[in-house]
């Protein structure tokens, strides 16, 4: 689990900080070495989270509507709901 009781690393992760990806369709999710996704914004009514080590796997088919973030730890993860789905993927250290 990412280490976020120290101050600093916390208010990095919560600024988005340690990067992140934009991901526009289906496909995986590219993770830096060393990083877990955080959270996940939807931009679009069509995103599905599904394929997601843990977190929120209970997500599956179920689409999260535009302008939501979901927070979780995801050492990997698909987006899904087809050429339509776009969110953003923010990172954080693994350990």
């Amino acid at each position: 689990m990412a280490k976020l009781t120290n101050t600093g690393t916390f208010n990095n992760a919560s600024f988005g900080q340690y990067g992140g990806e934009l991901k526009s369709g289906n496909g995986a999710v590219t993770i830096p070495s060393g990083e877990v996704v955080i959270a996940v914004t939807s931009l679009h009514d069509d995103t599905q989270v599904g394929n997601c080590d843990t977190g929120f796997p209970q997500y599956g088919t179920n689409t999260i509507p535009k302008g939501i973030t979901v927070y979780g730890r995801w050492s990997s993860l698909t987006l899904a709901g087809g050429s339509n789905a776009k969110a953003v993927c923010y990172f954080a250290p693994a350990g």
